[in-house]
C-alpha cells in the first residue's frame, strides 16, 4: 500500500521550524484541515465552536490542544507531540493564550493558517491582545508546495487509478442514460456533463440526457492517502460534427504548449500563458474562461495557481495541473486536463496525455 511513511512527517516539521526561524514567526497554529493533516499525520473535522488546534514553536516543540474526548485520537499521531486537553465548560481560548504566553512571550509572532474561520481567529485575537499575526504562507503553502518522492508516488498512482476510471467511460455510455447515471457508473469524486452542459465549466452532473453527437467532459480523481489526482477528459457519443473536432483540436494543442512550457525557473504564470497563446491565436480566446492551472496535493487547488500575473518560479518537486479549455456558449465546451511533475531539467507526466 502507497502512503506517506510515519518518519516524513519529522521532517515536514522540522522544514517548517527553519521556515519559522528565517522569517521570524514564533508559533504556527493550525486548526483541523489539510495543513493540520500535513505536519501531525492526524485527520480531525473542524467544529464551528469547540477549538482543536495544533502549534508549532520555533523552537520545534509540537502540540496539540482539544477537547477531553479527543485525547486518545490526538496522541496517535506518527510522531512525537504534548497532548492537552479541556472541556466545554471552560474557555479554551484563555487556555490556549496561556500556553502561548509560556512557551512564546506575550507578544508572540503568530502564523495562523490561512483556512481559519472568522469565529476561532476573533476568539483568538480576543484572547492574545499582545499577539502579532503574520504571514503564515511561507511556513505552509510555500512548503507544501515541493513535493517529497513519497507525496508524488501517492500522487502517481492516484493518477493511475482515474485513468483506469476514464478508459471505462465509452463502454459505459448509452443513448438516453443522464449525467447522474454515468456518475453512479463511474463511482466518487467525478464531475460529469453532457452535450450543452459541456459549455458551462464546473457544472454538477444533472439530468441531461445523452444524445448522439454529445461532447461528454468528465473532471474528475482519486485519493491515495489523502492525495487527489485531478483529471479532464473530453469524449465523444457517436460523430462530432466538424467544429468540435476542431475546438478539440485546439484546445489539445494548447496543453501541449502549456506543458512544454513548464519548467523549473519559469513563472507560474506561464502555463496559463502558453495555452492561452495556442486559443487567441486560433479565434477562441474569449471562450477560454478560467485559470490555466493550479497545484496539486492534500488540497484540490495548492500553490502555486498557474493563473496570468503569477511571477512565483516553478520549482523541482511542484505537482501542478494543465488544463486549458473552450466554452462556446449555447453549444459546446471541451477541456482536457493533465498532472505534470516539475523536474531539474524540464517537467514529467504524471498522467497519460490524449484522447482514450
Amino acid at each position: 500500500m502507497i502512503e506517506i511513511p510515519r518518519t516524513e512527517f519529522v521532517t515536514r516539521q522540522k522544514r517548517c521550524v527553519e521556515a519559522m526561524n528565517s522569517t521570524g514567526v514564533d508559533c504556527l497554529l493550525m486548526l483541523p484541515g489539510s495543513n493540520f493533516q500535513y505536519f501531525t499525520g492526524l485527520k480531525f473535522v473542524r467544529e464551528r465552536y469547540r477549538l482543536l488546534v495544533a502549534l508549532l514553536t520555533a523552537k520545534g516543540k509540537l502540540v496539540i490542544m482539544g477537547t477531553v474526548f479527543e485525547e486518545a485520537k490526538m496522541r496517535s499521531g506518527p510522531g512525537e507531540a504534548d497532548v492537552y486537553t479541556w472541556t466545554d465548560e471552560e474557555n479554551q481560548y484563555s487556555r490556549l493564550a496561556d500556553w502561548i504566553d509560556g512557551a512564546c512571550g506575550s507578544s508572540p509572532k503568530m502564523a495562523v493558517e490561512l483556512t481559519t474561520n472568522y469565529y476561532h481567529y476573533r476568539g483568538l485575537r480576543e484572547a492574545m491582545p499582545g499577539a502579532r499575526f503574520v504571514d503564515p504562507v511561507p511556513c505552509t503553502d510555500r512548503l507544501r508546495a515541493i513535493k517529497s518522492e513519497a507525496e508524488i508516488a501517492c500522487l502517481s498512482e492516484a493518477c493511475a487509478r482515474t485513468l483506469s476510471r476514464m478508459e471505462k467511460v465509452p463502454n459505459q455510455l448509452e443513448e438516453g442514460m443522464t449525467e447522474r447515471d454515468l456518475a453512479r457508473l463511474y463511482g466518487p469524486s467525478a464531475m460529469i456533463q453532457f452535450g450543452l452542459s459541456t459549455s458551462m465549466p464546473n457544472e454538477t452532473a444533472g439530468l441531461r440526457r445523452l444524445a448522439q453527437g454529445d461532447c461528454i467532459v468528465i473532471d474528475a480523481g482519486d485519493r491515495v492517502d489523502g492525495y487527489r489526482s485531478d483529471l479532464t477528459r473530453t469524449f465523444f457519443f457517436g460523430e462530432p460534427c466538424d467544429r468540435m473536432r476542431e475546438v478539440y483540436r485546439v484546445v489539445e494543442e494548447a496543453e501541449q504548449a502549456a506543458i512544454d512550457a513548464a519548467e523549473p525557473g519559469a513563472p507560474a504564470e506561464v502555463i496559463d500563458l502558453a495555452a492561452r497563446r495556442v486559443i487567441d491565436k486560433a479565434g477562441y480566446g474569449e471562450f477560454f474562461t478560467h485559470r490555466g492551472g493550479h497545484g496539486l496535493g492534500l488540497d484540490f487547488h495548492e500553490f502555486p495557481i498557474c493563473v496570468a500575473g503569477n511571477t512565483e518560479p516553478l520549482e523541482p518537486g511542484m505537482i501542478l495541473t494543465a488544463e486549458p479549455g473552450i466554452y462556446l456558449p449555447g453549444e459546446f465546451g471541451i477541456r482536457l486536463e493533465d498532472d505534470i511533475l516539475i523536474t531539474h531539467d524540464g517537467c514529467r507526466m504524471l498522467s497519460k496525455r490524449g484522447p482514450l
